[in-house]
């Protein structure tokens, strides 16, 4: 019998379809022949007002300026990538999640719920099952393509899916796309022996190169999973188009099972991927072709936390966080009422020194009380208190670049659906208001690409 043939390790890249963001459409002629007409001031060269625009205050700033005239807007979708990293992130980066519903016998069909950002910026005033593959594939193309599709990951403009098999011996196919602009690739499929099973997921883009570049279509990812008998690192690079042989955990002991399917989202922070493993993280670095774990150190985050109520984040200062759901009394000596408060618990300091390890977690006493949501109301302080172990409250996903913390607050809450809490300013926004929202599987918070937005903005 003929030996198999073996998948090329080449990825295979669309062309550009329809994005949620227009693409630019500036030319040099065009941006200068806009202030051409009257001759009554001498325009100022655009070497002098790139700079003018890098120093100011916001990214917000920058989009005003782009509105003025038509020249500025060419300009600043010109220097987008240099914009977006001298300039603090835009506010309205998260545009929503993507989710699937429980289904006994199949994966349901993923759907993308927007924040009001997107409502305003993409023009999307709902829930969608269709909107990720508008987005990317164009109407001669497979359609069926995204049915089914799991949801992964997602970082800084791309998302990663699994998609659905035909047949059993077809292995893990991966898909990377961009729905703000419209790319999508498909990666060689990880099958027979090479099949990584259930696997947790982290992806390292152009935002992550020194120096960044934001708008590049570079990308790494990262694949966990478990061997009979330890747990494996599998990388796949855009640049050398194929996976990287497989390596073993050197940090510690295989990872159970049952945690590995429970990491969930990953932080990526200085090249280093970061997953919440009970009294710590689970790191490794992925900026590199081949992975490697990071020590850390045994405990540093409180261990006595519930499934679903703690998560990893990133601070203002760019350090990684630990980030608590707690539940904060009303004082009110009439009634028994508790409302949600979200507490980072532990900050973790890098450092390097002679013992190898990465750094340590420092306990931190800072919190946000949202006291607009009402997770439990018992009435009278007589009556019987429901357990914190029936209330199905579930911090998803931390938005690296806006700082967003996306939560549910499902069955046994006052204040049942999707919220969206952004840690600095501490406003909150309901986007879903779904009393089995605790049931949603394969949620994946996308957050845009600020340079990519910066690029469209001539068109909008």
């Amino acid at each position: 019998m003929p030996p198999a043939r073996r998948a090329r390790c080449t990825h295979r890249a669309a062309p550009y379809r329809r994005s949620w963001l227009p693409r630019c459409s500036c030319s040099d002629d065009g941006a200068r022949g806009s202030d051409a007409g009257g001759g009554a001031a001498i325009p100022v060269p655009d070497d002098a007002l790139s700079p003018v625009f890098a120093r100011l205050c916001s990214a917000a700033d920058v989009v005003r300026c782009a509105a003025t005239c038509w020249r500025w807007s060419c300009l600043v979708a010109k220097d987008a990538a240099v914009l977006s990293r001298t300039l603090p992130p835009l506010p309205c980066l998260t545009l929503g999640f993507l989710h699937q519903e429980q289904r006994r016998s199949h994966r349901a069909q993923p759907s993308f719920v927007p924040t009001a950002a997107a409502a305003r910026l993409i023009g999307l005033p709902g829930p969608s099952c269709t909107a990720l593959a508008d987005s990317v594939l164009a109407a001669g193309d497979r359609r069926g393509l995204f049915e089914h599709a799991r949801p992964v990951a997602a970082r800084n403009g791309w998302l990663v899916l699994e998609l659905s098999q035909e047949r059993y011996t077809d292995g893990v196919k991966l898909c990377l796309c961009n729905p703000t602009r419209g790319g999508v690739a498909l990666l060689p499929p990880l099958a027979g022996a090479d099949n990584p099973g259930d696997f947790a997921c982290a992806l390292y883009t152009g935002h992550d190169l020194n120096p960044p570049q934001p708008l590049s279509a570079f990308f790494r990812l990262l694949l966990v999973y478990n061997r009979h008998s330890f747990t494996a690192l599998r990388s796949y690079s855009s640049d050398t188009g194929r996976w990287s042989s497989e390596a073993t955990r050197s940090g510690g002991p295989k990872i159970a099972s049952h945690r590995l399917r429970e990491l969930g989202r990953s932080i990526v922070i200085g090249g280093v991927a970061y997953w919440h493993l009970r009294r710590t993280a689970f790191a490794v670095r992925l900026d590199t072709p081949q992975p490697a774990e990071v020590r850390m150190p045994q405990s540093g985050i409180p261990g006595d936390t519930p499934p679903g109520w703690g998560a990893l984040g990133v601070a203002a200062d760019g350090k990684l966080i630990f980030i608590d759901a707690v539940l904060g009394s009303d004082i009110n000596p009439a009634v028994c009422s508790k409302h949600l408060t979200v507490a980072p618990r532990a900050v973790f300091c890098p450092r390097s020194g002679d013992d190898g390890c990465s750094g340590q977690w420092e306990r931190t006493e800072e919190c946000i009380r949202l006291k607009q949501l009402m997770v439990r109301y018992q009435g009278s302080r007589e009556e019987k208190v429901l357990p914190v172990a029936g209330m199905k409250i579930n911090l998803r996903w931390f938005c690296e670049k806006s700082g967003n913390l996306l939560f549910t607050l499902g069955e046994g809450t006052a204040s049942p659906g999707a919220y969206v809490l952004d840690m600095a300013t501490q406003h909150v926004e309901k986007v879903a208001d779904d009393i089995d929202c605790h049931s949603w599987e394969n949620f994946v918070g996308y957050e845009m690409d600020g340079a990519a937005y910066l690029q469209s903005i001539s068109r909008h």
